[in-house]
Formats: C-alpha cells, sequence, structure tokens
C-alpha cells in the first residue's frame, strides 16, 4: 500500500467507526516523500517544510481549462491568489487521529478541508447552505471546480484527473488533517475496498488515507484526523483576497468557454437566452482589475477597481464606464455592482434565498427563522461583540449565512443613521421590512405560494 509514511508511532488499533470515538493514534510522515506528489506541478506549486508543518504555496490557477460546463453560476470568475508565505498550505507532519472524527455532513461549509497536488484547494462538496451538492447542482466544471466569491477558483471534487500526471501510487490531494487523497484506485492499482463513512481506511501496512468516489462524499467526507475547527471552518488555512464584492447568481447561465490570454488577461464566454455573452477582464499591476462586460448584442460595459488598501482590506473601489450603451447594473454610493432593474430575471433577496432561510423545510419561511438568521449573521460579523458592525467586520468577517452577502453588499442602505456602523436594529429592521412585502397575506409566514408569486 501506501510508502508515503516512513514512521508510524503506534501499533494498528480500531477500524473506524461511524460516529463513534476511537483511540487516539499518530502518524509521523515524512515531508520529502510528502513532496513527491507535488513533485509533478512544480511549475506551478512550491512547497518547503519545518519540523512541524509541511507547506504548500501556489496562486490557485491550474494548467487545465476552468469553468466551462458550469450552469448554475454566480457571475464570479478565477483570478490568481496569494497563497504563499505565511498565507500557503499547511499539513501536519504529525497526523493523529481525533477522539471524535469531524463529518462534512455536519460542518466544514466554508473554507477548505484539502489541498491538490497541484496547488488548487478543495472545499466541501456541500455548499454554504449546508444542503446542496454542488455537483449535482450543475455549479462545477468539467474539473469539479469553479470560482468562489473571492473570484477563487477550487475544487469541489476529488481531483482524479492528475492521477495520470502524477504517477501511480501517488496521493492526488491532501486533506488539512494531514492523511492523503488517493483517486478511486489503492496506491498498487487494485481497487479501493471497505471504505469507512469519511471515505477513508487503513491499508495492509497500517497507514491512513481517504479515497476519491463517484458518489457523495467524492473525497474525504470529513476529518479523521485532529484538526483545529474555527467557526465552522479549519482554523488556519490560506485566505483567498478579492478585487470585487462578489456577486448574484445569474439563472439560465451556461458557461461554453474560458480563455487564458496571458498572466493577467483572461477571457469567459457564457450562453444566456440563446445568445453569447462575454467577460473579459484584466489584473493591473498595481493590484486593481479591469472587467469588460460584453452582453448578446455586443453592448460593452466597463467596471474598473481600484487596489485594495493594505493587506486584509476589502475589495476595492468600484468606477463604471459604460460603453455603447451597455449595462452590466445599477451604480450605488460606495461603488458597488448593484442588481439590474431592467434584469427580467430579478427578484426580491428574501425570494431568492426562501430556501436557505426555511431552516426546517416545512416550505414555510417563519418569523422565528427569519430572526435566527439574522442574529446568526450579526453574531458571526460582530468579531468584538459590541453590538455594532464596522466596514472591516462586515466586509472581510467571516459569516456565511444567508443574509450575510445581503448586508454586506448593501450596507449604505442599512446604515439609516450614516455613521457608517451598522447596529443590530438597523439590520433588523430591514429583514422586517423584507419579510413584511412577502408575507402577502399577513399571517406571519411566508408560505410556498407567495415564495412563487412574482
Amino acid at each position: 500500500m501506501s510508502r508515503l509514511y516512513l514512521l508510524a508511532t503506534f501499533a494498528l488499533g480500531l477500524a473506524v467507526a461511524a460516529g463513534s470515538a476511537v483511540p487516539s493514534k499518530t502518524f509521523t510522515l515524512d515531508p520529502e516523500t510528502i513532496a513527491k506528489s507535488f513533485r509533478p506541478f512544480l511549475d506551478s506549486v512550491d512547497v518547503r517544510w519545518d519540523k512541524d508543518y509541511f507547506y504548500a504555496e501556489s496562486n490557485s490557477m491550474p494548467d487545465h481549462r476552468m469553468m466551462v460546463g458550469i450552469r448554475a453560476w454566480n457571475q464570479q470568475v478565477p483570478i490568481p491568489q496569494p497563497y504563499s508565505g505565511d498565507n500557503a498550505f499547511r499539513l501536519p507532519l504529525r497526523a493523529r487521529f481525533a477522539d471524535s472524527p469531524v463529518s462534512g455532513k455536519e460542518t466544514l461549509f466554508r473554507g477548505a478541508i484539502a489541498v491538490a497536488v497541484n496547488g488548487i484547494p478543495i472545499f466541501n462538496p456541500i455548499k454554504q447552505d449546508g444542503r446542496t451538492d454542488t455537483n449535482l447542482a450543475g455549479e462545477l466544471d468539467e474539473f469539479g471546480g469553479h470560482a468562489g466569491r473571492a473570484d477563487d477558483y477550487h475544487y469541489h471534487l476529488a481531483p482524479v484527473h492528475l492521477a495520470e500526471r502524477g504517477g501511480q501510487g501517488l496521493p492526488v490531494a491532501w486533506a488539512l488533517d494531514g492523511f492523503p487523497i488517493y483517486s478511486y484506485r489503492e496506491a498498487d492499482g487494485s481497487s479501493a475496498e471497505d471504505l469507512d463513512w469519511l471515505n477513508g481506511h487503513t491499508g495492509p501496512d497500517g497507514m491512513y488515507h481517504y479515497h476519491a468516489t463517484r458518489e457523495y462524499p467524492y473525497l474525504n467526507g470529513g476529518f479523521r484526523g485532529s484538526v483545529e475547527l474555527r467557526n465552522g471552518e479549519v482554523a488556519i488555512q490560506p485566505r483567498a483576497r478579492g478585487v470585487r464584492p462578489y456577486t448574484r447568481p445569474l439563472r439560465g447561465a451556461t458557461i461554453t468557454g474560458f480563455e487564458v490570454r496571458d498572466a493577467s488577461n483572461y477571457r469567459l464566454q457564457y450562453e444566456l437566452g440563446e445568445k453569447t455573452h462575454s467577460i473579459q477582464y484584466s489584473l493591473q499591476t498595481e493590484g486593481g482589475a479591469e472587467f469588460v462586460f460584453i452582453d448578446g448584442e455586443g453592448r460593452a460595459t466597463t467596471e474598473v477597481y481600484e487596489p485594495r488598501s493594505g493587506r486584509g482590506g476589502g475589495p476595492g473601489n468600484r468606477r463604471r464606464e459604460p460603453r455603447g450603451g451597455g449595462r452590466a447594473g445599477t451604480p450605488r454610493a460606495d461603488g458597488r455592482r448593484g442588481p439590474d432593474p431592467n434584469d427580467p430575471n430579478r427578484r426580491p433577496w428574501l425570494i431568492v434565498h426562501f430556501q436557505e432561510l426555511d431552516a426546517n423545510g416545512d416550505g414555510d419561511l417563519s418569523h422565528a427563522e427569519l430572526s435566527a438568521d439574522v442574529e446568526s449573521t450579526f453574531a458571526g460579523y460582530d468579531r468584538d461583540g459590541n453590538g455594532e458592525l464596522t466596514r472591516d467586520e462586515y466586509e472581510n468577517g467571516r459569516s456565511r449565512t444567508a443574509l450575510a452577502g445581503f448586508v454586506r453588499q448593501h450596507a449604505v442602505e442599512i446604515d439609516r443613521s450614516n455613521d457608517s456602523k451598522l447596529s443590530k436594529d438597523e439590520v433588523v429592521e430591514v429583514a422586517e421590512r423584507m419579510f413584511r412585502r412577502a408575507d402577502r397575506n399577513a399571517d406571519g409566514k411566508v408560505d410556498t405560494e407567495e415564495s412563487q408569486a412574482p
């Protein structure tokens, strides 16, 4: 079986039982052997290690075609990310079995859970709503990836296409708990059998590892190894840096082409309403970006984003420059790209996010469910717990509730006091207003019929 570990510091123990606690076991990993799995991709990945961790650095841009085939698109596009230095991927050189394994069905809906050997992050196949399988929903390209809210490209499936280039017996990825992820077969070419509920097992040599599968969970279904979690994600991992606020889904669009023109110029093509549209975007040397949106009639609109203000700052300011009568969205006082009022697909925010807000899935959105999402949103952003949100908190915070994106994108309107801060009362007020508008019969809930009303 695998030769990726030179030393095991203990004897074999009990096999993993679903949901049960197991005795702790620790494996000491050989960094030279780990590096071997990344070696075929060293044109795009740098590796290093110290006595405690193995580090992998990349810009998150693979050498294969991206985005093509996506049928449920969030309008994000891939841009390089700074996954290097102290923002690199980190694997423990002593992987330890957790007393209680972590299930990807119950948490880990944010952030990476693994890194592919070509340096691309891998996220949970279940998206941030905790329910949607990104693969079945049509959100992934032909390689199992897409661009996230920070225009960061990442996989949601095991990158089995890397097995051919990597070679027989090498992993295609590494889970962030330190255990390797193999393709559908064992290192010796035999079929992977008797996988546990996390898609892993212990091989004949006593070494634990995960496998890819064609059905959910597709890769590691959580963590058999010990990891530090914070707010439902791995605490220490690379952070993406976007150049613009994240966008909303464009219903009915299918991505049909993607071209890397050079290291800083890209073109994405998609079909919508039987017409071909495209986005041409370029990254500026000083850190900004220019996006040119070309609609099905050939009309273009340019959006230029200024460089971010320092490390960890929010997306840069935007200026909009229409060309030839094109429109890519309604300009806003804070420079963000808002929804186009002439968009025939436009629907109220609460209706668009009805299923996410309906926490118990009974087809009715109660006032209590909306209030719970408001509370979670505010708590997630309010890092210092002082009862108000600064711009840094809501733009750079990690709140991933249904309402979180709305708060971030509409902060200027929500801030009725115009003091550059958001109070809980202000957030509650806007949520209540949306609820009242959707609750047409004023019975204290938004039912399925109301959620489907034009």
